[in-house]
């Protein structure tokens, strides 16, 4: 019985639905959570309400993106060697099911976006339009993606900054907008050094060049060691230097991962990697303790201060 019900028809297109979702993409909505976090509004537990709607509304309409990209790719994803085992190239879930699913992730999403605020529901709005572009288009126009891919993550921290009605700082778009094109360009690196044909894989690839990316990499790495260093000391608690050597370890060893490992061609797979988990933790907890003077809190409690 319990056999019959997990193969299903209704059970395997429900588990294909779930996938078409992209759950293991998820996490790049913690992008949103930068903005809580550097405008101390951590303990703020009314923003922390708008902001895990807003974490919802942009993860169904995301999900809606990825379907919409895997409809409009169908005969592509079908002759893919990877994507062809995708729920909809697959057969696993019906083009109709999927565009209703689909749907019904975006009124859902946009529902959600909207009961957080017009100017939330905007961001999102853009965030829809940009990704219908580059699905339909711009995804063929050489390093035009990448960028394309950068902005996506940038419309993800401005909608959190706007969930919870903060000062949106330029620090945190120039920094988002750096660390999204590491890592976009770490992928296409990637996807260049691990195929003999790269236009098979993507089609763009072939007009992409080792060389060029290389260099383009280590530009941008160091641009955004450059603008997160003048960040620590000109912006904020000139004690956020103490942040540094994580930041400069987490950029030296995506570079290193680039290389040596097929862990940039998948960036949600970073999280496999132990040095890396550690050091984002330690960045993250150190980051909170002088952001908000937690040490000077505790003396202060403890009566050593005044």
């Amino acid at each position: 019985m319990a056999s019959s019900l997990r193969t299903s028809p209704a059970v395997t297109t429900a588990t294909g639905l779930v996938r078409e979702a992209r759950p293991l993409q998820w996490y790049k909505q913690g992008v949103m959570l930068l903005g809580i976090v550097f405008s101390k509004n951590l303990f703020n537990f009314e923003a922390w309400a708008n902001l895990l709607v807003g974490v919802v509304a942009f993860t169904a309409v995301a999900g809606t993106m990825y379907i919409f990209n895997d409809i409009n790719d169908l005969e592509k994803d079908r002759n893919h060697p990877e994507k062809r085992h995708r729920p909809i190239a697959s057969g696993q879930v019906s083009v109709p099911v999927a565009a209703g699913f689909a749907l019904l992730l975006a009124v859902g999403g946009l529902g959600a976006a909207y009961s957080v605020g017009p100017l939330f529901l905007t961001v999102l709005t853009i965030y829809v339009a940009q990704n219908v572009l580059y699905s339909v288009h711009f995804k063929q126009m050489v390093y035009v993606d990448v960028i394309l891919v950068a902005i996506g993550f940038v419309l993800r921290a401005i909608a959190g900054v706007v969930a919870i009605n903060v000062f949106l700082s330029p620090w945190l778009i120039v920094s988002t907008s750096l660390l999204a094109l590491v890592l976009a360009l770490g992928k296409r690196r990637q996807e260049l050094e691990c195929t003999t044909e790269p236009q098979e894989t993507r089609s763009v690839l072939a007009e992409y060049a080792e060389g060029d990316v290389d260099q383009l990499l280590v530009m941008t790495m160091a641009s955004l060691l450059m603008a997160y260093s003048l960040y620590t000391f000109s912006r904020t608690n000139p004690v956020m230097m103490v942040t540094l050597p994580f930041a400069f370890f987490g950029v030296f060893r995506y570079h290193h991962l680039v290389y040596t490992t097929d862990i940039a061609s998948q960036p949600q797979y970073l999280f496999t990697d132990w040095p890396s988990v550690v050091n984002l933790i330690l960045w993250a907890c150190v980051s909170v303790l002088v952001l908000y003077n937690v040490p000077k809190r505790v003396l202060a409690a403890l009566g050593v201060i005044g």
